[in-house]
């Protein structure tokens, strides 16, 4: 199991989407500017504070876990990184969603800029993608064993 390059692949994308759950990666930071001089009022989106949000990053936690231990089933394990990457896609799109809205739905004028919280899906999905083709050359490798014997 651990001499795969696969679950090396698959740890490394849970314990980035692990990174969304600390409050030191927040998605979205927002500044704006409070009139009379009295300074800025700035606004962190996190994962934390969304429901969905909270729930599509657990997922996003858990399925590469789960994906793991399906070592001896590669299709299952394949099927699993895919549920992963779908997953990390759209928390990203409900994270940009997310973010739109708020701007949309403030009554002062914001500047924001994208912060760790948004490139944290982005290098899971290409743990992801590394970790299906660790898959896809071990599905290789069997096939051409099995034309050997």
């Amino acid at each position: 199991m651990i001499q795969r390059i696969q679950t090396l692949w698959l740890f490394l994308a849970a314990a980035m989407s692990a990174l969304l759950m600390l409050d030191t990666y927040p998605g979205y930071v927002f500044k704006a500017d409070v009139p009379q001089g009295f300074g800025s009022a700035v606004t962190h989106l996190r994962v934390m504070a969304h429901f969905a949000s909270l729930l599509l990053a657990v997922a996003m936690i858990i399925l590469p876990f789960v994906a793991i231990f399906f070592f001896k089933n590669r299709k299952r394990q394949r099927s699993f990184v895919w549920l992963s990457i779908l997953v990390c896609v759209g928390f990203t799109m409900v994270s940009l969603m997310r973010i739109e809205n708020f701007k949309n739905t403030s009554p002062m004028p914001r500047n924001g800029s994208y912060e760790l919280g948004m490139v944290v899906p982005a290098l899971a999905i290409l743990f992801l993608f590394f970790a299906m083709r660790g898959i896809r050359k071990d599905d290789k490798l069997i096939k051409s064993m099995d034309r050997l014997r």
